[in-house]
């Protein structure tokens, strides 16, 4: 072992299993080589007999000859700035837009697009540290810089159908229109006018990857865990129940069978779900404003305006927690809620006046 401190005694593998009690027991042999490849002499070590007084601070491996067993360039124990070409992409798409020019006081443009997008990373960290660890940007961090198909799958925007839509539709009230056209005057200026406008976006959910929690394959990244005959659409908004405090006052997305369905992965082995794997909750959001302009003179009106946003205040939630308890004990863990975690605001009404003149 390189870590023995002679061939009569024990002292350096004890040494080892002392200090990486937690990364032996969770099989985490990334974080187990990079703790070997960096480990330097210290005085309790001395004593342990694995290096002398003379070689105090000294890193152990290069002591031994052994200097870049685990990790290649170990001298750079800050990490390096790599500038390379090796990443791509694939899209394909289609879209659709219904378009209508206002006509009898109506006009709109709605467009529904499906596609597929897949990538070994989604952004450029050109002279920038790259994400590490478990969030979710790091995993368009190299899980092997010498193969980065491991990489390859949907892409952080890849939102299989996407709907959008504007919206404007001048109210058919007051004089020329079909209702209240006869009306006398000042009602007939009261409802003459107004006019409602707004837009709608539905999409599918962003995709988004599940760590075990442990360093099992890479020492940058955290793999991902494994889903035992798992589809990407596993999950879904499970909202709270307020009518019925003992059901539990938390949102979730993987319910307790599908949350069971989730393991660690074997030392030295990524988790069997790719990056990106799954699909988050989708989005429906929609706004609307009323106005009218009264008009006082040629120079003088006054603008009306009211503006709703999220009309319908529908909560739309963001992706749940996504890493599994290193220890596959799910009792207490909060793997797979959501809470009260939502991308959107309420809905706001706002209302607004102008003077022009």
């Amino acid at each position: 072992m390189l870590f023995t401190g002679s061939t009569t005694n024990n002292g350096g593998t004890t040494r080892f299993r002392a200090l990486n009690s937690t990364g032996i027991t969770q099989g985490s042999v990334a974080s187990l080589a990079i703790a070997a490849s960096q480990k330097t002499c210290a005085s309790a070590d001395i004593t342990a007999g694995v290096c002398t007084a003379a070689q105090l601070n000294q890193r152990l491996l290069d002591l031994r000859g052994f200097g870049t067993f685990f990790q290649p360039y170990s001298q750079f124990t800050g990490g390096l700035f790599v500038i390379d070409s090796n990443d791509y992409s694939f899209y394909n798409g289609v879209e659709f837009i219904f378009k209508r020019r206002i006509k009898n006081g109506l006009g709109f443009q709605f467009g529904y697009t499906w596609a597929v997008s897949k990538d070994s990373r989604s952004f450029d960290p050109v002279f920038t540290t790259v994400a590490t660890g478990i969030s979710q940007t790091a995993a368009n961090t190299p899980f092997d810089n010498r193969n980065r198909r491991l990489n390859y799958s949907w892409s952080d925007f890849d939102r299989r159908h996407s709907f959008l839509g504007t919206y404007v539709y001048e109210l058919p009230f007051g004089k020329g229109k079909w209702l209240g056209d006869g009306a006398p005057g000042a009602i007939s200026y009261l409802i003459s006018g107004w006019q409602l406008a707004g837009g709608i976006r539905i999409t599918s959910g962003r995709p988004f990857s599940v760590f075990s929690g442990i360093n099992s394959f890479s020492n940058s990244v955290g793999s991902t865990a494994n889903c035992d005959g798992c589809p990407r659409d596993l999950g879904g908004v499970i909202q709270a129940d307020y009518d019925n405090p003992g059901a539990g006052l938390r949102n979730w997305y993987f319910s307790q069978e599908a949350r069971l369905r989730f393991s660690i992965p074997n030392p030295g082995e990524q988790g069997n779900t790719p990056r990106n794997y799954f699909i988050g909750p989708s989005f429906f959001e929609t706004d609307l404003s009323l106005s009218k302009k009264f008009k006082f003179t040629e120079t003088l009106s006054f603008d009306l305006r009211v503006d709703a946003k999220n009309l319908t205040n529908t909560p739309n939630f963001n992706i749940p927690s996504t890493t599994f308890p290193s220890n596959n004990n799910l009792s207490g863990s909060i793997f797979g809620r959501i809470n009260a975690d939502v991308v959107n605001n309420a809905r706001r009404i706002q209302f607004s006046g102008k003077i022009n003149f």
